[in-house]
């Protein structure tokens, strides 16, 4: 999911195991009662113990990719959430979900999941925050020991490479890559006044942003692209206005992001080879929530309202604005009520549908036991966070017909996370509470 999650010290719950004097990532195993797992130390590398870029790759450096890898927060570059592998998760058995594994602490963002291992955020005990490493098969927490003083962003996982954003406290940022074990690849300094913490890797370059001249917004933008191989910069590029925090989105060779001015909250495509703009959608009042790039479209919602724009020149396809949209997926998989080549699923005010991506055409619509945020598919299935002001609960659906196979409390909170599937499991973050892994 790409919505940026504020530190919560109050939240921190402490590391069950014995570990180093130094402050340790706030995470703790419980599991199902069928389940006996201990959970191992968290080691934790000095900062002197820095890999050059030159570094011989071990196991997992050398750019493994499993089937049911989850790169991004959302899924891929584009922020799609489609999982085209579900390793065996489908129709037949997902009404037979049960616990495999639950992990108690402070989850910020979600997971990306690489290699068999998943890479998640963390707050830290006392101050700053970390990346921790799980094992997917059993929550055990793995080597990686990558720790920050303030903060680290959501991170992806790419050709057997870990990148993130790193913030300190003196509003210093760095690009940081480590290897799948913690050891840190390459940083680039990124000089800007305010840096966004999302960010996005696609055909072999990161993609970051920033603000410049800020107050309590920015005058101009950096955009920049990173070689993923070294850090060496690819491009740089100054626009006018406010880079927003959601996440940027790239496919097909456009790269889309919201951007702010006097006038309002738009998406604006760049090349993502080039870094020059091709084009900007008109203003809306209402900011930028969700934003989704496929290979000919771009989604966003507007306010409460959802669009689709041709990728390629910006012209609009279509808007619905008939409820409050909240969440948007996009998946290359059929339903019964019509032959298109990809489905548009989208949640808004306790309301999940199935919408043609061509002409915006509801396929399905069904009432829903909360907001669906946000909504993932994959193996002919939704997922679907639904979310409450007094609980959040896991949902399972048959994409033919938006019928719910199996849902559960997940949450008594009423906090809204992030739902993943990869592996054949179904994997939820419960912010600052919970991750909680779910097999047939």
């Amino acid at each position: 999911m790409r919505r940026r999650c504020l530190l919560a010290a109050a939240l921190t719950t402490l590391l069950a195991v014995h570990g180093p004097a130094t402050p340790t990532p706030a995470i703790a195993m419980s599991t199902a009662a069928t389940r006996s797992i201990t959970t191992p130390s968290i080691t934790t590398p000095s900062a002197t113990a820095i890999e050059s870029a030159a570094a011989k790759p071990a196991g997992l450096e050398t750019g493994t990719h499993l089937s049911g890898d989850w790169t991004h927060g959302h899924g891929d570059a584009g922020n799609t959430g489609y999982q085209p592998f579900t390793g065996g998760l489908s129709t037949t058995n997902a009404t037979r979900l049960h616990e495999a594994w639950q992990i108690t602490g402070t989850p910020r963002g979600t997971l990306a999941a690489a290699g068999g291992a998943l890479y998640l955020p963390v707050s830290v005990e006392g101050a700053g925050s970390a990346i921790v490493k799980l094992d997917a098969r059993t929550g055990a927490a793995l080597p990686f020991g990558v720790e920050a003083d303030g903060w680290l962003g959501q991170p992806a996982a790419v050709n057997g490479t870990i990148v993130t954003v790193a913030s300190d406290m003196a509003n210093r940022h760095e690009l940081r890559a480590y290897t799948p074990d913690g050891r840190l690849r390459w940083r680039v300094p990124l000089r800007t006044d305010r840096q966004a913490d999302d960010l996005a890797v696609d055909d072999g370059l990161v993609f970051v942003g920033g603000g410049m001249d800020c107050h309590y917004d920015c005058a101009q933008s950096r955009l920049q692209a990173y070689r993923l191989s070294d850090g060496t910069l690819a491009w740089e590029s100054d626009v006018a206005g406010d880079l927003q925090y959601e996440a940027p989105a790239v496919a097909g060779g456009t790269l889309v992001w919201p951007m702010r001015d006097s006038s309002g909250t738009r998406p604006v495509a760049f090349d993502a080879r080039t870094g020059s703009p091709r084009w900007g959608a008109p203003a809306s009042r209402g900011g930028i929530s969700e934003l989704v790039v496929t290979e000919d479209t771009v989604y966003a919602i507007e306010g409460e309202e959802l669009c689709a724009w041709i990728a390629a020149t910006g012209g609009k396809r279509w808007c619905r604005k008939d409820l409050a949209y909240v969440s948007v997926s996009v998946a290359p998989q059929r339903t019964t009520k019509r032959d298109t080549p990809s489905v548009v699923y989208t949640g808004a005010g306790n309301t999940l549908r199935a919408l043609d991506p061509a002409d915006g055409s509801i396929l399905w619509s069904i009432r829903t036991n909360g907001d669906p945020r946000p909504v993932t598919a994959g193996g002919g299935l939704v997922f679907a966070q639904l979310w409450r002001a007094q609980d959040t609960r896991i949902a399972v659906l048959d994409a033919s017909d938006g019928h719910i196979l199996w849902d559960r409390v997940m949450s008594r909170e009423g906090i809204f996370g992030t739902i993943v599937p990869a592996y054949g499991r179904l994997y939820a973050v419960d912010p600052y509470e919970s991750v909680l892994a779910l097999e047939p």
